[in-house]
């Protein structure tokens, strides 16, 4: 006798067949989506972690320095309003002679007869409208140490009337900004450089943003060494530091060009930021907008205060790092670190 085998029918194999390729698909699709949410989270926790750590660089920087108003006076404000473009400082010390009044004591004529029958250059500087505020009180750095008076006041209290019919001229003049009522103006605090200078007043530290390919930015950083060339105790020249070696032509300044030229790029500024992450936005907050270990003597309370900075940036990823699903993750950052210096940076050979 024979016996009858049960077998599949040709409905049950496709329907079990159908069945198979449904599951096969979804599990298709749920693996490439927890895949690329994977990916997705894997980005995220990689901006915010890099982030944090480009944050962090930041906070020991200033943490170890305070803020370069002497940079930021030549830069924001400039000789006789003239900004300077780069990062030379060729007048570096104006900042504080702006505090210092050069006396009274009888002078000398000049050869170009400026100063024919002036009590001094303090009273030349008070009197003589003609005159150019600071760059020609004193015309030399300093005229001498027992003339120059530390009067705690920028622009000091001699000179309040050249600059406006304002009595009260060092309300409206800072290192930021000089002779007008706006300079109070919280757009004044504000700046896209981080410029840092340490205890001894002979390493600046610049922080900038700079392209580095087409659509992306990153954060880079120059630092840049200070000399006393005619040994008068003031550092009067400023040059990149020896581990910039690229930072040589021209002049051994750190040059603008280099933070938006990807094609010539001369290497001047270094990256800190690692090349997937782009910095879209970096801007930073200066307070007090005056020095207040030179402005003790002036009124506003806002200058007695230890120097500060609030830092604010916006981080994503570069377009080297890949795509995944969604749109691409951004963090904006901010901190507030107070500088770690507690005495004056002396600029000017008083």
């Amino acid at each position: 006798m024979f016996t009858r085998k049960k077998a599949f029918t040709l409905v049950e194999m496709t329907i079990s067949v159908t069945l198979f390729a449904v599951v096969a698909s979804v599990s298709m699709v749920v693996t490439s989506n927890i895949l690329k949410s994977a990916k997705k989270i894997q980005a995220q926790v990689f901006l915010y972690t890099e982030a944090q750590a480009l944050m962090d660089q930041l906070d020991q920087a200033v943490n170890r320095n305070t803020i370069d108003y002497e940079a930021y006076y030549a830069r924001e404000v400039g000789r006789q309003g003239s900004p300077e473009s780069g990062w030379a400082t060729v007048n570096y010390g104006e900042y504080q002679q702006t505090f210092m009044d050069p006396g009274t004591q009888d002078i000398p004529n000049t050869t170009e007869g400026v100063y024919d029958n002036v009590n001094g250059y303090g009273a030349a500087c008070s009197s003589v409208v003609s005159l150019e505020y600071p760059t020609d009180c004193p015309t030399e750095i300093p005229l001498t140490a027992s003339l120059d008076l530390d009067t705690g006041a920028h622009p000091f209290p001699d000179i309040d009337d050249i600059l406006s019919s304002t009595s009260d001229d060092e309300t409206y003049s800072n290192a930021m900004c000089e002779g007008s009522s706006t300079c109070t103006a919280i757009s004044y605090y504000d700046s896209d450089e981080l410029i840092l200078i340490n205890g001894s007043g002979d390493r600046r530290t610049i922080f900038v943003q700079e392209l580095y390919s087409t659509g992306n930015y990153g954060l880079s950083k120059v630092e840049m060494d200070g000399t006393d060339s005619d040994n008068d105790g003031a550092v009067d020249n400023w040059v990149c530091a020896s581990a910039y070696e690229d930072c040589t032509v021209p002049g051994n300044v750190p040059h603008v060009d280099d933070l938006t030229n990807t094609t010539t790029d001369s290497d001047d500024f270094e990256f800190i930021s690692p090349s997937l992450l782009s910095i879209t936005s970096f801007y930073v907050y200066i307070a007090p907008i005056e020095d207040p270990y030179r402005a003790f003597a002036e009124d506003s309370l806002s200058v007695q205060i230890q120097p500060h900075v609030t830092i604010v940036f916006t981080a994503t990823l570069s377009s080297d790092y890949g795509t995944f699903l969604g749109t691409t993750p951004t963090i904006t950052l901010q901190r507030t670190i107070s500088t770690g210096v507690y005495s004056k940076i002396n600029s000017y050979a008083e």
